[in-house]
């Protein structure tokens, strides 16, 4: 099983734990499960918080991509579920053109996402695990694409990329709270503070030339993608404008995840 321990920013084998440690189960559906590993390791670390990071997959999850390489470090779902987390992190997958039931861990997906609202915390939901997992909680009602959402877009001051091929209209949230989005992508940040839910349709873990990695990807497979918006310089060279945000993001998210936890223990004393 795959536990990374984070401590004042540095990776380590072995945890010292405190109460201020957060233990964080993160489930990697993204197709290059190693890339989206560092990317989400570098970003924790940043946060300057002590972690315990698992990573996780569901069992029914037919594996496609770089499986060999990553998979001996993944727990199943199974294995994790009676366990308790401070937060469960679900990342992205490119599967927001197909219909939820044609998913292939579709049904699991729906258990883990009613499972962690009695042992998880905190939840984060990206992209498309945002777009599903509001769905599943009754928080909003998204709607598919035919013409991707591709680029750096600015809303209610936060820098995000986004890559998707569905939206979130503004006037279909049922029970979230938008804290950021517009017209033109629809909302971008939505919380829900009964379920202790966060849903993020944007990729604040992306690094610099992951958009630029996507875009060519895409036009190797004869997509004919329109070239990611606000994000090329002049040159034609990716310029990262988001790092700042992501970096506050979650350095708030784990900050307010760690009040809570700390206020819990002392009400217990």
């Amino acid at each position: 099983m795959a536990v990374i321990y984070i401590t004042n920013g540095f990776t380590k084998n072995t945890n010292t734990s405190h109460p201020e440690t957060l233990a964080v189960l993160l489930i990697n559906l993204m197709p290059d499960r190693a890339e989206t590993e560092r990317q989400f390791v570098s970003l924790l670390k940043n946060s300057r918080r002590d972690i315990t990071l698992t990573f996780c997959l569901p069992k029914t999850h037919t594996l496609k991509n770089n499986a060999r390489e990553s998979l001996e470090k993944y727990a199943t779902f199974d294995e994790v579920s009676s366990n308790y987390y401070d937060a469960l992190i679900i990342t992205g997958a490119p599967l927001d053109r197909l219909n939820f039931t044609a998913v292939d861990y579709w049904n699991e997906f729906s258990k883990i996402i009613n499972w962690r609202k009695t042992h998880a915390n905190q939840s984060l939901f990206i992209c498309w695990s945002a777009y599903a997992a509001g769905e599943i909680d009754g928080i909003f009602k998204g709607q598919q694409l035919t013409k991707k959402i591709a680029g750096v877009y600015t809303t209610n001051n936060l820098i995000i990329p986004h890559s998707r091929y569905f939206t979130i209209p503004l006037r279909n949230s049922i029970d979230g709270k938008i804290l950021a989005g517009n017209t033109e992508i629809g909302a971008v940040l939505i919380q829900n503070e009964r379920l202790h839910s966060t849903y993020l349709t944007g990729h604040l873990e992306y690094q610099t030339d992951t958009l630029a990695q996507e875009y060519k990807r895409d036009s190797l497979a004869g997509l004919a993608p329109h070239k990611p918006n606000n994000y090329f310089d002049k040159d034609d060279i990716p310029i990262n404008t988001w790092n700042s945000t992501a970096n506050s993001f979650y350095r708030q998210w784990l900050d307010n995840i760690i009040a809570t936890k700390v206020s819990t223990a002392l009400g217990k004393e």
